[in-house]
């Protein structure tokens, strides 16, 4: 097949979170098994062109697109080889992309004009199968900044076909995201004014809203694991609003879990490690603990574990579930390996308990890839308290290194993580949002790793857990599949 992808991000040079991983590790699997990828983004400012090996593509004209009302100049560049695996081209723009981040400026304040970013991203994505003569299958869009594709394959290019049968798909990271807008800026999509009432596809609650026109307009949805998509119908606090458009779709949403990056997270040759292991010699997993006790200063027990957390310090992390706790655990043996940044009030709640319980809580607020690493293999425990989850990537890695996680059942954590209690226990699972439920599931660890046959059998059964993109690319592959069916039916 040939799959056009329209993504704002791909990593690893234009990433903010994890649907730069997943645009690039589907792609990349995808192309692995045949298919002809091409993924288009902006050409953000920010990107070094030489580092990245950034050309124009001279083939290419310039070309005016018109967006808002206005003429923007567009060129087109080719990222690396014409013959890679991958295609990525890049989408110049001056005054729209240059010189700018990805969804926010250097502050942390949204783009005011992000409907524009959007807008012409997606003309430019469009018009490329016919430029390059092309024909494409499937056009797979990620994200609410992805929509407007969606929009205009079934405005647009209603009249004049694309180059291809052009089924669309649409794949949700971030729901809650939804880039919602004035009724009256179908002007700056190039739409008419009626798609913003009632019963319009971009009509919700008398704005405009993408999300919701990409969810009616694509062939195919589907979000990153299949119980976060039934949370997002069942669920008004994880649908954002748009639970019942989800709904509506029926069997035309689904979820496909993402896979793992197996070549960057494997402790057998992980070389942030000053030992190796796997499951037939966890021995080097007891090494890189006290690597990690020596390196954070800590003063751990060899009858209590060291729980380990990576990632953003934010409420849907479930920071909130774990500063009650950690002091009275602290107090009983327990320590904390913490690395991470994120809100301020949680930042500074995390360092507070760290001063209090020095040898027992380590927090290092920063982002440090090598450290993470560290704090994967030599943990005992890996905490993922999330709120919410659509998929999680933490969990699959720690499982990977024989850090059984304790995790909320929600999400990705539900369809990853089987509960120590059950046949095939991998990890700690509990339900309820509440620090003492988290608490009372830390206790239940605790006396399973103080049975050291029972722990070592709950590590290798985690790390014989296999969640590669392998399985997620097969999945896709009958999604385009069927979206194929849909629009020539």
């Amino acid at each position: 097949m040939n799959i056009l992808m329209v993504s704002a991000e791909l990593a690893p040079f234009a990433k903010v979170g994890g649907l730069a991983d997943v645009a690039e590790a589907l792609s990349r699997s995808l192309a692995g098994r045949g298919h002809d990828v091409r993924v288009v983004l902006p050409l953000y400012g920010s990107l070094d062109r030489k580092k990245e090996k950034i050309r124009t593509l001279k083939k290419l004209p310039p070309l005016s697109l018109r967006v808002g009302g206005r003429m923007r100049d567009v060129r087109y560049h080719l990222r690396g080889s014409a013959a890679a695996g991958v295609k990525v081209y890049l989408v110049e723009c001056a005054g729209l992309y240059d010189g700018r981040g990805i969804y926010t400026d250097q502050n942390g304040h949204g783009f005011g004009d992000s409907l524009e970013r959007a807008a012409l991203h997606a003309q430019a994505a469009l018009l490329l199968p016919r430029l390059l003569d092309w024909p494409v299958d499937i056009v797979h869009a990620h994200d609410a900044s992805g929509c407007p594709a969606l929009l205009y394959r079934d405005t647009w290019y209603a009249e004049r076909p694309l180059p291809g049968p052009a089924a669309t798909v649409l794949t949700i990271h971030n729901l809650a995201h939804q880039e919602v807008h004035p009724p009256d800026s179908t002007e700056v999509l190039g739409v008419p004014r009626s798609l913003a009432s009632y019963p319009g596809l971009l009509e919700f609650h008398g704005r405009l809203n993408l999300m919701k026109a990409g969810v009616l307009a694509a062939d195919r949805v589907n979000t990153v694991s299949p119980n976060y998509a039934r949370e997002t119908v069942q669920d008004p606090g994880y649908g954002c609003g748009l639970e019942q458009i989800l709904g509506s779709r029926g069997a035309e949403y689904t979820g496909i879990l993402n896979g793992g990056d197996y070549r960057t997270w494997d402790p057998r040759r992980d070389p942030h490690l000053k030992q190796n292991y796997g499951p037939g010699k966890l021995a080097g997993k007891a090494r890189c603990r006290q690597d990690l006790v020596r390196e954070l200063d800590l003063q751990a027990l060899p009858q209590t574990p060291i729980c380990g957390f990576v990632g953003r310090l934010v409420g849907q992390k479930g920071v909130d579930l774990m500063l009650p706790i950690m002091g009275r655990l602290a107090e009983d043996g327990f320590c904390f390996a913490i690395l991470g940044t994120g809100e301020k009030r949680l930042e500074e709640a995390v360092r507070a308990v760290a001063e209090r319980h020095p040898d027992r809580v380590a927090f290092v607020d920063r982002f440090d890839e090598a450290l993470a690493h560290r704090i994967y293999a030599g943990s005992d425990l890996f905490l993922m308290p999330s709120a919410f989850e659509p998929c999680g990537l933490s969990q699959m890695y720690a499982l990977s290194y024989g850090t059984p996680p304790v995790v909320r059942r929600t999400g990705g954590l539900a369809d990853t993580v089987v509960d120590a209690g059950l046949a095939g226990g991998t990890g700690f699972v509990f339900d309820d949002a509440r620090p003492e439920a988290l608490l009372q599931t830390l206790r239940r660890a605790e006396e399973v790793f103080a049975d050291p046959t029972a722990f070592a059998a709950l590590q290798k059964q985690g790390m014989a857990c296999d969640f590669s993109w392998e399985e997620a690319a097969a999945g896709y592959e009958a999604l385009y599949e069927a979206a194929l069916e849909r629009r020539r039916s």
